[in-house]
């Protein structure tokens, strides 16, 4: 199957985070759910650190496309991504997207497509 995303006819969407929308790239149903790819920038504002948490799932990378966010992991501690830069983080790792820019847009791919996410101590 073919699949194609094209920005002009794009719908955002209101997801997990309330200050970020959701751009389904149509992988989820390309793949019968196996993957998701997506691209989140922000909406608003962030008026504080987005809580530690974990997802569980069996992939995840980011690829920043605009702007810069700053992601606090528990392995890494702080670590700022801008433009151009990308990250890999393991299944259930502990981190917390603390501040982004208001330009702020990543491109995201998961395995599977839908996963558990939840909040962690640190």
């Amino acid at each position: 199957m073919t699949t194609m995303s094209f920005h002009k006819s794009a719908k955002w969407k209101t997801g997990l985070r309330r200050y970020f929308e959701y751009r389904d790239l149509g992988i989820v149903e390309a793949t019968k759910g196996k993957v998701l790819a997506h691209i989140i920038r922000a909406r608003e504002s962030s008026d504080g650190p987005g809580g530690y948490h974990t997802h569980d799932l069996e992939f995840q990378m980011n690829y920043v496309l605009k702007g810069w966010t700053r992601v606090e992991f528990e392995d890494a501690g702080e670590v700022l991504f801008e433009a151009g830069d990308s990250w890999y983080q393991d299944p259930k790792i502990k981190h917390e997207v603390l501040e982004f820019s208001d330009d702020f847009e990543v491109i995201e791919i998961c395995m599977p497509a839908e996963f558990p996410t939840e909040n962690a101590q640190r």
